[in-house]
């Protein structure tokens, strides 16, 4: 995956690898160049030296993790179907976008360097590597679920990426304005409903403008029991992060 990975990274080696075959090809980078937060010569990339700091390209994103005692985040949020964890971190480098390929216009990435994100924790997209002596993971810019202001975790600082929406889940008997009854969360039971709190702008089209969003704050919406992810900002209550496109139904006051 490394290999396939340099792909999408400009870095410049300045010690051969240990093995012939350990080496990742570095291949000529066509994509918009990347953002990146200085950085002493001389770092060492798992088992690689580099005499340039490593930088994302196109819609890729490089983020530094949070360390925790247990190197997961604390609360945090917790795919909703295989439970596992979801990571918190600062970007230090990120690429400027890519070009879409029928309309060559380039498709701006929304994530900068310095700004604090949660992000989806799949091996199957991207590659957490030692970078500087320290966790980090290089992953797309779509999987990156919201941005933290302030680095903060809570509903207020939470602002979805993409078409996510921020969906508080209903507490037992719990009515809408017009008397509509919520269904309660019984023991067991997987909530599949809620009313909207935050909504991200959207998904971009080949026009690099984004698309209308099919709900929005303050809309009830019904998703499958097993959709987006469960987060906990130790309030109290119960959110979950899902997709528009993951959603129902939805219905307004």
């Amino acid at each position: 995956m490394f290999v396939q990975l340099c792909l999408s990274l400009v870095v410049a080696y300045v010690a051969p690898p240990l093995s012939p075959h350990s080496a990742p090809g570095v291949q000529p980078n066509h994509l918009a160049p990347s953002r990146s937060l200085p950085l002493s010569m001389g770092v060492r990339l798992n088992n690689y030296m580099l005499d340039t700091p490593l930088s994302a390209a196109g819609s890729t994103v490089l983020v530094k993790l949070r360390a925790t005692k247990e190197d997961t985040s604390k609360g945090g949020l917790v795919l909703a179907a295989s439970l596992r964890k979801i990571r918190d971190g600062v970007v230090i480098s990120s690429g400027k976008g890519a070009k879409h390929p029928q309309s060559g216009k380039l498709l701006p990435n929304a994530i900068e360097v310095g700004d604090h994100v949660v992000m989806e924790e799949l091996e199957m997209e991207g590659e957490r590597v030692t970078y500087d002596g320290t966790a980090h993971r290089i992953l797309p810019a779509s999987r990156v679920i919201a941005k933290l202001e302030g680095g903060v975790m809570s509903m207020q600082t939470f602002k979805p990426l993409g078409d996510r929406l921020l969906v508080k889940l209903p507490a037992p008997a719990e009515q809408t304005m017009s008397g509509i009854l919520l269904a309660g969360l019984e023991e067991g039971q997987v909530p599949s409903q809620g009313i909207v709190l935050a909504a991200g702008p959207g998904t971009m089209n080949s026009n690099a403008e984004f698309n209308a969003m099919p709900a929005g704050v303050g809309d009830f919406v019904i998703f499958g029991k097993y959709s987006g992810a469960d987060i906990d900002f130790e309030d109290g209550t119960k959110y979950k992060v899902v997709s528009a496109s993951e959603c129902l139904g939805k219905f307004s006051e």
